[in-house]
């Protein structure tokens, strides 16, 4: 289901009429009150504005009613207002030079902060993930780099991630799939990485996090791709699958619409969800940039399992006839607008690759990678014995991404 969009934003600053920057940052309600009965005009539409001076709110220019500006509005969380403002006390702390609120014309977008080049963007409302895809484009294709940061509201419940925080996600070959938070209350800012998810979407993470004008500001936004940070999860493997297992028997006797989908298109290639390659339900992890079940991902990489049966390939042959098969893919990824596909299929294929083989369909040989399909189909019961077999076994997750089966 996508999220209405729902874009709330608050003016801090605005121009005299001889053309003076006037903010009501970090000054006092008092000395806001001596700036009223001059007439202000917005630096984007150019419109009067007033000073609202209110108990409650931080202080602010509003537009009168009726305005046409695009960022007219008056209905700014007090979350996103306060999140703005002590980014702001931050960079001054440090003497790091920034503009809030600055308008940019090329691209017709106001990032709450931006420093140098560094659009800081605090999410602290939905958003339609058509405009983030939008605004997010807008700033890599003008030379800007996009933090976003959720607010309290976008990670209100860990435990699994809403379609626009799935959308939020960066990725770093050094720390995985990662995402930024801050929280206004207890003013500090989070970094949750190492994603992953498990077949019925539960979210595990490692987070890291800076209280703030603890540590320089450029120096945590560069955190993600320049820190050496070894971070590792175990899985109990044998108990993921076989719930996986039993799930899916569950959904597919109560004939679930997305278990059904997913079933139509397994029998359109002579298989059944039940008696499905071992394979299929490796390791209980879903591939993280798969939209819904990765089973539709694992169908066309086993399709070329078996058109390659008994194969061998260099690895660089193999890297390339994978790959050629996740370009074909694309529709089954989320877009993630701050990611590029290249990274995703880099981060598929090699997921890919070490389930393959742990399966023991792809085996290391003196001349390369063996293609090795092996049994096409199992029955129930041969399913249960090898459930029964894996009971114990773990895996071991770990950034940078490298994984083990114990």
């Amino acid at each position: 289901m996508r999220i209405l969009a729902l874009e709330v934003i608050t003016i801090l600053n605005a121009y005299t009429q001889d053309k003076e920057l006037i903010t009501l940052l970090h000054k006092t309600r008092e000395e806001i009150d001596e700036l009223k009965g001059v007439q202000y005009f917005c630096p984007i539409c150019e419109a009067v504005v007033q000073i609202k001076n209110g108990r409650i709110k931080i202080p602010h220019f509003a537009h009168y009613n009726r305005s046409h500006c695009p960022f007219a509005t008056d209905g700014e969380t007090q979350e996103h207002l306060f999140l703005k403002e002590m980014f702001a006390a931050w960079c001054e702390s440090e003497g790091l030079a920034y503009e809030l609120e600055k308008y940019l014309p090329e691209i017709n977008q106001r990032p709450d902060l931006l420093i140098g080049k560094i659009a800081v963007e605090f999410q602290c409302s939905p958003l339609s993930l058509s405009r983030l895809t939008e605004r997010s484009k807008n700033y890599r294709d003008n030379g800007y780099q996009v933090v976003w940061i959720c607010g309290k509201k976008i990670l209100r419940d860990f435990n699994s991630l809403t379609e626009l925080a799935k959308n939020l996600c960066y990725y770093s070959e050094n720390i995985g799939f990662y995402l930024w938070a801050a929280d206004w209350q207890k003013k500090e800012l989070s970094l949750y990485f190492h994603l992953e998810e498990d077949w019925k979407k539960r979210v595990y993470s490692a987070k890291k996090t800076w209280p703030l004008f603890t540590d320089f500001l450029l120096k945590i936004i560069h955190f993600p791709v320049t820190a050496v940070l070894h971070h590792y999860r175990e899985y109990q493997v044998g108990q993921l699958i076989s719930a996986y297992y039993d799930e899916l028997n569950k959904k597919l006797c109560k004939r679930e619409e997305q278990v059904r989908l997913i079933q139509s298109q397994l029998y359109n290639n002579h298989f059944h969800i039940l008696q499905l390659p071992y394979w299929f339900y490796y390791p209980g992890l879903h591939i993280f940039c798969c939209v819904g079940s990765d089973m539709l991902l694992k169908l066309i990489v086993w399709k070329w399992v078996q058109f390659f049966d008994q194969n061998v390939f260099l690895p660089d042959e193999l890297k390339a006839s994978l790959m050629a098969e996740l370009a074909k893919s694309i529709e089954l990824f989320y877009d993630f607008p701050n990611i590029s596909l290249g990274s995703i299929q880099k981060y598929c294929f090699e997921q890919l690759l070490r389930r393959l083989v742990h399966c023991q369909h792809l085996i290391k040989t003196s001349k390369g990678w063996k293609v090795d399909a092996g049994e096409n189909e199992y029955c129930v019961a041969d399913i249960h014995k090898w459930l029964k077999s894996i009971e114990k076994k773990r895996v071991i997750s770990a950034t940078p991404h490298q994984n083990m089966i114990l």
